[in-house]
């Protein structure tokens, strides 16, 4: 029964998936390009619509995961959110095995989340009653560019990473004609903002078996971001990100996925840089919400120092065809843990003063890159967010 029920949830994405894209073959040789009306829901910023295309370009030889892909997206939401993004990946366009990414993002949210700095922040429901519906919220711009280089060393399942980025973001205190906020209390006279420009290195182990929804094997990564004043960047910090995730096969169906994450900042980084969960991939935020915390505000809690572990048993419960193309749906439970920390991170409270989430979710997927996904979370803070976009969360 619930294998029909998320059939007959997603079979609208599906079909919409099949009449506007070009299917892949069944050795993945060509192109499969895929367009949908960008129609998702996140409770933290309602409801979605605009468009987005994802094409693949395997080749001839059938490059795994892919030779590159180009994925523009353009969407808006009913809570004021406004963004354009372009992200291309490319693991075999250059010579010498060198993988190139980039990514370009313009956005501008009317009510971005703050509920202020640390572990011990307090989320008080009434003073959005009494102060506003905004008063957990600030306005704000930001315009993106970076684009990282990835090499393996020979014979080894190990990757170097080098990367750079542009940011400029733009804050206002008062969104929407409001009269006050927590941020407008905190920064009462000089409400930071500017540029965020930075250089980074990393190395990468990868062993998974592929690469969306991995059955087996193991994704981690060290990551140091230096975002210095000699970039023309307003503060001047050093982001430095651990991140282990490993995936065991349970059977032929049923894999465990799990995902520790350590990140710590020294120096002075503005607020809005602090939600920032840095990857070897794509770039994320939290604590809370669709990337880290389901169940949990979006960014509910924010500091220099953050630990993030997710636990997710994920079942591929069916496989069918349909109008000459190869689905697969997944099924999902998941508890997601996670705190910050105001200053440092303190590796001997990293079991203490945990933020709890659970829940399960739902995977389409068209081939075995394109995935819609829907999960719906659970917490103290909230009774049932609902989160509809792309991919796994990790």
């Amino acid at each position: 029964m619930l294998r029909n029920c998320a059939t007959n949830v997603l079979m609208l994405l599906a079909t919409l998936s099949v009449s506007l894209g070009a299917q892949e073959t069944s050795d993945q040789t060509g192109a499969q390009i895929t367009g949908l009306p960008a129609i998702n829901y996140d409770s933290d910023e309602g409801f979605g619509y605009g468009v987005l295309l994802e094409a693949y370009f395997y080749g001839e030889g059938g490059y795994s995961p892919y030779r590159f892909t180009i994925q523009p997206t353009l969407k808006f939401t009913t809570k004021g959110r406004r963004e354009l993004t372009v992200f291309f990946d490319a693991p075999h366009l250059l010579s010498n095995g060198w993988r190139v990414d980039g990514f370009l993002r313009s956005e501008r949210l009317i009510a971005s989340p703050y509920y202020g700095l640390g572990n011990n922040s307090i989320y008080d429901q009434t003073l959005e009653e009494t102060e506003g519906q905004y008063y957990y919220r600030f306005g704000r711009s930001r315009t993106k560019v970076s684009m990282n280089l990835q090499r393996p060393l020979e014979g080894s399942p190990v990757r170097i990473l080098f990367g750079g980025g542009v940011t400029r973001t733009s804050v206002e205190p008062l969104p929407e004609n409001a009269t006050r906020t927590l941020l407008s209390t905190e920064f009462s006279e000089n409400v930071p903002g500017g540029w965020s420009n930075y250089l980074r290195a990393g190395v990468v182990w990868d062993t998974r078996d592929r690469e969306t929804g991995p059955h087996r094997g193991t994704w981690s990564e060290f990551l140091v971001q230096a975002v210095p004043t000699f970039l023309g960047s307003q503060s001047q910090y050093l982001r430095w990100t651990l991140a282990d995730r490993r995936y065991f096969p349970l059977g032929d169906r049923l894999t465990f996925a799990n995902r520790f994450l350590l990140q710590n900042i020294e120096g002075s980084a503005p607020f809005y840089d602090l939600s920032i969960v840095q990857t070897s991939f794509k770039q994320e935020e939290g604590l809370g919400g669709a990337k880290t915390l389901r169940g949990i505000p979006k960014n509910r809690y924010i500091g220099k120092g953050m630990f993030l572990w997710n636990a997710e048993l994920r079942w591929r419960a069916h496989d069918f065809t349909m109008a000459g193309g190869a689905f697969h749906i997944v099924l999902s439970g998941f508890i997601d843990n996670g705190r910050v920390w105001k200053d440092d991170l303190q590796i001997g409270e990293l079991l203490s003063d945990l933020t709890t989430a659970y829940g399960g979710g739902v995977r389409l997927g068209l081939g075995e890159n394109f995935v819609v996904a829907v999960d719906v979370g659970h917490s103290d803070e909230a009774a049932a967010p609902i989160y509809i976009g792309l991919g796994y969360l990790y």
